[in-house]
């Protein structure tokens, strides 16, 4: 397991890094991970990448941010800009590159060896986004190959266009089919797993729906949240309040691991592992998961 101090990840917007006035505004976005793209929010032309490194540069060095981590989501490997924008990258005064359409452990290794060429700082961290169902199968490999990846997102857009997934067309009898999102199911529980076990801080990517529509992004990322991710990567700015809300501890989980804390704080070496609190069996997993959240809270505070 990589050993990774606890990392406050709740929400993750991208932007557009060819579009100045965009990137101008993100400035002030409370969000956890700004993503400043180079990739697929801006045309793949060799003129907008080139006009989006400019932008974001002169906007990095210059301009303080509200968000507690700056991420530049880099063109991927497998894409003619890779190189070029490997470079830039490391001259920025950012804490993260994500990249994105990995395919197997030799594209981690291909990184890495770049970064080291380009005098990459020690600090920069990577975060995979997990989107091809290559990735998905050489996960464990990859994570293995790449010691400065500390983060792992689930993307779900293009994994289902890439497994032939209907569940992205808005019209039809696929659009009314009563499932929630259980294409990416096996995709989510894999990087939860391999998160997991590697100490490594997971992401849900949302996939898009009505900007309208409040509660479903609401829900979505609260069943992100039951299956265990730490945040989620979603398409708008409007959001930021509703997923750092959901994936802060709320006021009754806190209680309750007072609660469950309390009375565990004494072990009696006659006694089992096992405890009652309110009525309940608290077992050692309960314990684990009230100190997380406790640890959770005063990482919001001090931040």
């Amino acid at each position: 397991m990589k050993n990774s101090s606890l990392r406050v990840r709740r929400s993750l917007v991208p932007t557009p890094g060819n579009v100045e006035n965009m990137v101008d505004k993100a400035r002030g976005f409370p969000v956890d991970v700004l993503m400043l793209d180079l990739e697929d929010g801006v045309p793949g032309t060799d003129e907008a990448k080139a006009r989006a490194r400019t932008v974001l540069e002169r906007v990095l060095i210059s301009s303080n941010f509200a968000a507690r981590e700056k991420a530049v989501r880099i063109n991927g490997p497998h894409s003619k800009w890779f190189f070029e924008d490997l470079a830039y990258v490391t001259r920025l005064p950012i804490d993260t590159i994500v990249v994105p359409m990995v395919r197997d452990a030799q594209d981690l290794i291909v990184t890495e060896r770049a970064l080291t060429g380009f005098d990459a700082p020690a600090s920069l961290g990577v975060v995979l986004l997990i989107e091809t169902p290559a990735a998905v199968l050489n996960l464990h490999e990859m994570v293995k190959a790449s010691p400065r990846t500390n983060g792992l997102i689930a993307g779900g857009l293009d994994y289902a266009s890439e497994t032939h997934s209907l569940s992205i067309i808005p019209v039809g009898s696929a659009s009314r089919l009563p499932l929630h999102d259980q294409d990416l199911l096996y995709m989510r529980q894999h990087v939860l797993a391999v998160a997991r076990a590697y100490g490594l801080s997971a992401i849900d990517a949302l996939r898009p729906k009505l900007l309208s529509d409040v509660d479903a992004f609401r829900a979505d990322a609260e069943a992100s949240r039951w299956l265990g991710f730490d945040g989620v990567d979603f398409y708008h700015p409007s959001f930021i309040d509703i997923a750092n809300d959901v994936f802060s501890p709320s006021e009754e989980e806190l209680i309750w691991a007072d609660q469950i804390l309390g009375a565990n704080a004494a072990m009696d070496p006659t006694r089992p592992a096992s405890r009652t609190v309110a009525g309940r069996a608290v077992l050692p997993q309960h314990v684990e998961i009230a100190r997380r959240l406790k640890d959770l809270s005063t990482a919001l505070k001090v931040a």
